[in-house]
């Protein structure tokens, strides 16, 4: 080789071909004399092969990277999950669904058998657990007083020689969320402090961290960020029966907090870098925190949120040299969403009675195992997961929100960001009314069933999405929540197949990239462009010319009842059809309603 050579490199070569195209004429022009057999059965050619593979496997890798470097070019789901997490948006893995039991009680007759004995009618306590035959779990929200007077009573049995009422059945209602109670324990007993600890809980499917607690008794609060030093604290109102109101929220400055992450290998909680024997801050005075003015001591050697007046160095207190006992609830896609009448089991219950005293043992028992569950009405939220593209979306329209809603993409990304263990829904809406004075907003809503179809979102979850919203909105907007109207259709097509090509196959070929195409679930008012299927199907092998595509209404049997004539709302050059603002519509059994004819 000769001496101070100048090699040009082309660094524009990055695929098999080319780079092996390079190394050939490197070898031809620097060792003509060396080497000169270049035929593909050549041991050369062996080398150049392997280094050329080498070459293009290194720069698909070296992309590969470079764009999951990036949230838009990002392929890799867990890879999005974390670029929407710097975005501020928390991606709810496994999200809840809520909705009502029917429980029912028998309790013994009083002396006279004229109404239930109320020494008997116990308070079902929050945490009790049902199930499904399917696997399914639900647990109570709140407490059921069985001896309030909004209980339904009936008789139920009697005596056969006196006719006289021995038991009545009371009924009641409750809410329930799915999942299912786990404790994990962490032992830190000898791990020294560590600056930002990171625990892993368990799996990805979990829904909610119900309570953190030391080994001393400290409770942990999961707040949003590290910075965030006030929480609210939920307390028993004393006076729930004059007020109205169950449950009272207090802000609480506290230091010991953390976070929840979620990836594909488990859920973590992050703490902050403060240790037990470091101050975290304190209450700022906010008569002491302005410009400096003459004779007075002003604090200005901090920054302060005006809306928290809480001040740390720390970032909360990492635990250390204990042990932390975590409850959590888990969630499993397969078993979230019930059909009606399918949650019957009890698997677990707690009772209050009000003086267990005066009770005989044998009615006391009977009374608290003649509890029965069912659920009147399906149990719905969302048990499948979005498309990456979906998340994206979600990530830059949450990062857009900048924690207000103004606009009708901040209403509709804040729905979606909801916690998990709040519920979820499948699509959201929202409509501003032009003839309303204020701002009066329409949010419609609609959630998935056990099959994955669209269904109504239960009344529970639509509260916890205006609850949630209320923190954001203006003190102007007026948000009222609406149940889409669910348009059931069927597509037909015709197509003309060469000759050359069997038609059963093209047909088959035909039909599943209608699938493919409507795949993914509409958006609420999404238009149905008829020029995707003629495009999609002209492109199948063997399709000569589409001949027809329509679309019709499906409103009988198993589908929605809404009826609607899509001829009506078919644009005036036949491209799309303009569905209704408060309308989704649904392929919602594609192996039945894509027909298609191959002539």
């Amino acid at each position: 080789m000769p001496k101070n050579k100048n090699v040009a490199v082309k660094y524009t070569s990055r695929d098999f071909e080319s780079i092996k195209e390079d190394l050939v004429q490197y070898a031809k022009r620097y060792y003509p004399d060396g080497y000169r057999d270049f035929s593909v059965a050549s041991f050369g050619s062996l080398v150049l092969d392997t280094v050329a593979y080498t070459g293009d496997v290194l720069s698909y890798y070296l992309d590969y990277h470079v764009n999951e470097s990036f949230l838009d070019t990002s392929l890799e789901f867990d890879n999005i999950r974390k670029h929407a997490r710097a975005f501020g948006y928390k991606f709810a893995g496994a999200p809840s669904s809520f909705g009502t039991v029917s429980l029912f009680l028998l309790c013994p007759a009083n002396t006279d058998g004229t109404a239930p004995d109320t020494t008997y009618l116990p308070v079902l306590k929050a945490g009790t657990s049902f199930s499904t035959s399917e696997g399914g779990n639900f647990i109570l929200t709140e407490d059921i007083d069985f001896a309030d007077e909004s209980s339904d009573v009936v008789a139920a049995r009697f005596n056969s020689t006196t006719g006289a009422t021995t038991y009545f059945a009371v009924r009641n209602f409750g809410q329930v969320q799915s999942g299912v109670l786990n404790i994990a324990t962490v032992d830190l007993s000898n791990d020294t402090f560590e600056r930002f600890k990171k625990v892993r809980v368990g799996a990805s499917n979990i829904s909610e961290i119900v309570s953190v607690y030391d080994a001393s008794g400290n409770r942990y609060y999961e707040v949003d960020h590290l910075s965030q030093e006030v929480v609210f604290v939920e307390t028993t109102n004393q006076n729930a029966t004059t007020d109205g109101v169950r449950s009272i929220l207090k802000p609480f400055a506290t230091a010991r907090r953390f976070t929840l992450e979620q990836d594909d290998t488990g859920t973590f909680l992050q703490f902050g870098f403060g240790s037990e024997n470091t101050d975290d801050g304190g209450i700022t005075d906010p008569s002491r925190v302005a410009l400096k003015m003459l004779g007075k001591d002003y604090i200005s050697s901090k920054s302060f949120d005006p809306t928290k007046l809480i001040t740390t160095n720390k970032l909360g207190v990492a635990p250390s040299n204990t042990q932390l006992s975590i409850i959590y609830r888990s969630n499993s896609p397969q078993t979230t969403n019930v059909a009606a009448n399918s949650i019957t089991s009890v698997n677990s219950k707690t009772y209050v009675f009000q003086d267990i005293t005066v009770l005989t043992n044998s009615q006391r028992a009977f009374v608290e195992n003649s509890l029965e569950v069912n659920n009147d009405s399906p149990i719905t939220s969302i048990n499948v997961d979005i498309s990456v593209d979906e998340l994206k979306q979600r990530a830059k329209s949450y990062f857009a929100t900048q924690n207000r809603a103004v606009t009708k993409q901040d209403y509709e990304s804040l729905v979606y960001n909801m916690p998990p263990q709040f519920g979820a829904v499948t699509r959201a809406n929202i409509i501003n009314d032009p003839s309303s004075s204020n701002r009066r907003l329409s949010l419609y809503l609609v959630s998935q069933d056990n099959n994955g179809h669209l269904s109504e979102t239960n009344s529970i979850t639509k509260n916890n999405i205006k609850n949630w919203l209320n923190q954001y909105r203006s003190l102007n907007d007026q948000v009222e929540i609406y149940n889409p109207k669910i348009i059931n259709f069927r597509i037909e097509f015709t197509v003309m197949v060469d000759k050359k090509f069997s038609q059963d196959t093209v047909l088959r070929r035909c039909i599943n990239e209608i699938k493919s195409l409507y795949a993914d679930k509409f958006y609420i008012g999404e238009p149905l462009y008829i020029t995707r299927a003629y495009e999609i199907l002209n492109r199948v092998d063997g399709v000569v010319d589409v001949r027809k595509v329509k679309i019709n209404n499906q409103n009988s049997g198993a589908y929605s009842p809404i009826t609607l004539d899509m001829d009506k709302i078919i644009s005036k050059d036949g491209t799309f059809y303009q569905t209704p603002n408060n309308s989704i519509l649904e392929l919602k059994f594609p192996d039945e309603d894509i027909k298609g004819i191959a002539k």
